[in-house]
């Protein structure tokens, strides 16, 4: 099992999909995607208390989450490529991404430069 999206309980072959897509530490995402994935991901986890992954897939909690949000032509394709390599996504998947991703976001790759 590999280890490279510091993901802290572990990854399965679907993350490892996406590792494999996007580079160890989704260094081919920029920082608005990983942003606005981190808001899929959690809409997504709120929504699986009352669905399954199938009533309500990761494509759904992006635009339930965006399009309020953004201009839905603004969202990045990345992020739509993504959703798709996630789905069936189960909540722990989506938490592990999240831990991830909050890394990234902060004090990783993907964290705000001050000018």
């Amino acid at each position: 099992m590999r280890t490279d999206l510091v993901t802290y309980y572990g990854q399965t072959e679907r993350i490892n999909q996406l590792v494999d897509n996007y580079g160890a530490y989704l260094e081919k995402l920029d920082r608005e995607t990983k942003l606005l994935l981190r808001v899929t991901l959690s809409t997504y986890i709120i929504m699986q208390q009352e669905y399954t992954p199938t009533e309500y897939p990761l494509s759904t909690a992006l635009e339930d989450a965006l399009c309020e949000l953004v201009i839905p032509d603004s969202i990045p394709q990345d992020l739509y490529d993504v959703c798709s390599i996630l789905d069936g996504l189960t909540t722990d998947e989506a938490e592990s991404i999240l831990e991830a991703l909050q890394h990234q976001i902060r004090w990783g790759n993907a964290q705000k430069l001050a000018s």
